[in-house]
């Protein structure tokens, strides 16, 4: 998962959010010295992550990337994913998306001194261009996977990926439908077993409920 969706799925807690938001950049033990809710929120991320990973409906879609990404196939499968989220977000939130940013961008700048500095740098080109609300189109999105390709080891240019994701784009967009509600399950799952405060959306949980239990 990428970060709009790490984002959604923390739910109301805006600590959590941040520790899910910088949960890429917290290595090994870390996140020890973090405050108790941010600590949560970056264990939250890997077990996003590592729910993600090992899920068969992403390692079939990552198998069928890997001819044009190689072992960079499950980054740009977790990219490809923000932009359904974003594209179908009416299904998912009763929130706009664009109040939903917009309030992302007044918390994370409320509490940017949790931010590491490549958070930071991403944080101000997410709101100087909405990248996040911008995922849903898919010019906007090329100018987001282009600017990963220039700024990280990723191979390909943002119009090959786009193009990958157009070809394949049926196929994506079922796979991200059948595995994003068993995702949201298994992160309400993972809540109450570390804090049963923490909320997720429940319009969300209340929609899907026919199709995650």
């Amino acid at each position: 998962m990428n970060y709009l969706a790490h984002i959604y799925l923390s739910g109301n807690d805006k600590l959590l959010m941040i520790g899910n938001l910088i949960g890429d950049t917290v290595k090994g033990r870390k996140y020890e010295g973090l405050q108790p809710v941010v600590r949560k929120g970056v264990l939250m991320h890997r077990a996003i992550d590592d729910f993600t990973d090992r899920h068969p409906v992403n390692a079939k879609i990552r198998k069928l990337l890997h001819p044009e990404f190689g072992k960079y196939a499950g980054v740009y499968l977790d990219m490809y994913y923000d932009h359904f989220l974003a594209a179908g977000w009416n299904d998912f939130s009763e929130i706009p998306l664009m109040k939903f940013c917009t309030g992302f961008y007044f918390d994370a700048l409320f509490h940017f001194k949790y931010l590491p500095y490549r958070i930071r740098v991403l944080l101000y080109m997410f709101i100087a261009r909405n990248l996040l609300k911008g995922y849903a189109n898919l010019d906007k999105f090329e100018g987001a996977l282009e600017y990963m390709h220039k700024h990280s080891n990723l191979p390909r240019t943002g119009r090959d990926a786009v193009e990958c994701l157009k070809s394949n784009y049926d196929v994506l967009k079922d796979a991200f439908y059948e595995f994003f509600p068993l995702l949201v399950n298994h992160t309400r799952i993972w809540r109450e077993k570390h804090d049963d405060v923490l909320q997720l959306p429940d319009s969300f949980l209340v929609k899907y409920n026919s199709r995650i239990l």
